[in-house]
């Protein structure tokens, strides 16, 4: 079997932006055509990323490719030196959920309580 006749999804490393997108839209099942108008990008810029002709896309289109495939933002980013910052648990709590700041607070205490048991366990 040479290249030509090779899947695709064999010709990027396993661990890259490359084939995690990749990856994700086959368990997505949806075709790059499908995708593009999904994350606001042209057919043939998702090709050439999957390809791994571009190393580098911007964060934006990454979150927006993360959103459409329901993958973790923070993992795709990575690959392209974004370092994802988590704010506060309290106000992720009020932001992602719309908490209260006396429902956040409780919320985040119930996680720190969590954790330290673990810990103890440990």
């Amino acid at each position: 079997m040479n290249d030509k006749d090779m899947p695709a999804s064999r010709h990027t490393a396993p661990n890259t932006l490359a084939a995690a997108i990749r990856r994700g839209r086959e368990a997505a099942g949806l075709s790059v055509r499908q995708l593009a108008p999904l994350v606001g990008a042209h057919h043939s810029v998702l090709s050439r990323i999957e390809a791994g002709a571009v190393a580098r896309p911007s964060p934006e289109l990454v979150q927006n490719i993360a959103a459409a495939l329901e993958l973790d933002p923070s993992d795709l980013l990575a690959f392209i030196g974004v370092k994802s910052t988590m704010p506060e648990p309290k106000v992720y709590f009020r932001r992602a959920y719309g908490m209260s700041e006396t429902e956040a607070a409780e919320a985040a205490s119930i996680i720190e309580n969590l954790r330290a048991h673990q810990q103890e366990e440990q």
